[in-house]
């Protein structure tokens, strides 16, 4: 597994002491579910838990779909790496993999101007049947939140499990099949419901795309993006998480309400994204960092509570769901004491 998740990055794995660490212990894709869709759904506000009470049987049905995409694509990512024995790169670039895969074939939002989620920036960089500027931010939320992120607070969370196959035997080709079937029902409502399809022509294109990005994450060699090494204060790589969700959406809407061209609203983005990545890497420590890791974690998921909480302040069942991710912070920052005071 890659650095923030394996050995090589921790002293002796501690034992967990509170009762549902015990209990994940057990059941490590159980958590590994509960962070995706987790973060990228529900705490964001994109399936919104007031559902539960406005509207209980469409609350029921988006959870059902979104375990059964982001719960298998995620746990897949995660089986790769840990078989392909790789690190960070190839994770974010699977992560990007399954972006293209949801945001791409299953609900079509990287082609569809008229999506709803996409907004004005469907019209905005739209060049060949694809929405640049929104698929260049989407994915990277894919990339983060979907699938590294979660990855790597299991990691911290359970040191156990690092390096350690959670998909053994014919396991992997269940999540396999059940993510499959999952993004074909997305595929038939988004083309019979929403009345989009992309076309066969960008349709295979994005196959082959996945299929290249898959290539070159089993390629790219275990340590290429691994942590620099250079240890920053907590509060500096919380601020560096913090940055990342404002970034994209002020990288993305900026110049378009600017009304500067397209690529240079794309440009501006990738940089950005670049840059940014190239901080935190640079932030981490290679070893005995996990607290730096828990800072990171809650930097990056503070604009997406607040996001979702101002999505639902009408009514704000997601707090439940923050305070419980809070929780879940606290209790990792307490079980990893700073290094001066390990005996």
């Amino acid at each position: 597994m890659p650095p923030a998740d394996d050995g090589e990055t921790i002293r002796d794995p501690p034992a967990p002491r509170e009762p549902e660490f015990r209990f994940f212990a057990r059941h490590p894709v159980l958590l590994l579910v509960l962070l995706t869709p987790g973060i990228p759904e529900y705490l964001s506000g994109s399936s919104p838990v007031t559902s539960l009470i406005l509207n209980p049987p469409l609350f029921l049905v988006q959870l059902l779909l979104n375990v059964c995409l982001y719960g298998p694509g995620v746990l897949l990512v995660r089986e790769a790496a840990v078989r392909w024995r790789k690190g960070w790169a190839t994770i974010i670039l699977l992560g990007c993999a399954y972006g293209i895969l949801e945001e791409g074939i299953a609900l079509g939002t990287l082609f569809n101007p008229l999506a709803g989620p996409v907004g004005e920036l469907g019209f905005y960089g739209h060049w060949l049947g694809v929405n640049w500027v929104w698929s260049a931010g989407v994915l990277m939320v894919h990339m983060v939140l979907s699938v590294s992120l979660p990855i790597m607070l299991l990691g911290v969370a359970l040191p156990a499990t690092r390096g350690r196959s959670l998909l053994p035997g014919r396991r992997a080709g269940a999540a396999l099949a059940l993510l499959t079937g999952d993004v074909f029902a997305l595929l038939v409502f988004t083309v019979r419901y929403a009345g989009f399809w992309m076309g066969q022509p960008i349709f295979i294109l994005s196959l082959a795309a996945i299929v290249c990005v898959v290539y070159a994450a089993r390629r790219v060699p275990a340590t290429l993006l691994s942590p620099a090494g250079r240890q920053r204060p907590y509060w500096a790589v919380a601020v560096l998480g913090a940055l990342f969700f404002p970034l994209i959406l002020l990288a993305e809407f900026l110049p378009m309400k600017a009304s500067l061209p397209a690529p240079a609203a794309l440009i501006a983005l990738l940089a950005a994204e670049g840059l940014l990545f190239r901080a935190v890497r640079g932030s981490v420590g290679r070893e005995k960092d996990e607290r730096r890791l828990v800072a990171l974690s809650a930097g990056v998921l503070a604009p997406i509570c607040l996001f979702g909480f101002l999505s639902q302040a009408h009514l704000p069942l997601v707090l439940l769901a923050d305070a419980a991710i809070l929780l879940f912070l606290a209790r990792l920052w307490r079980m990893y004491p700073p290094p001066d005071i390990i005996k």
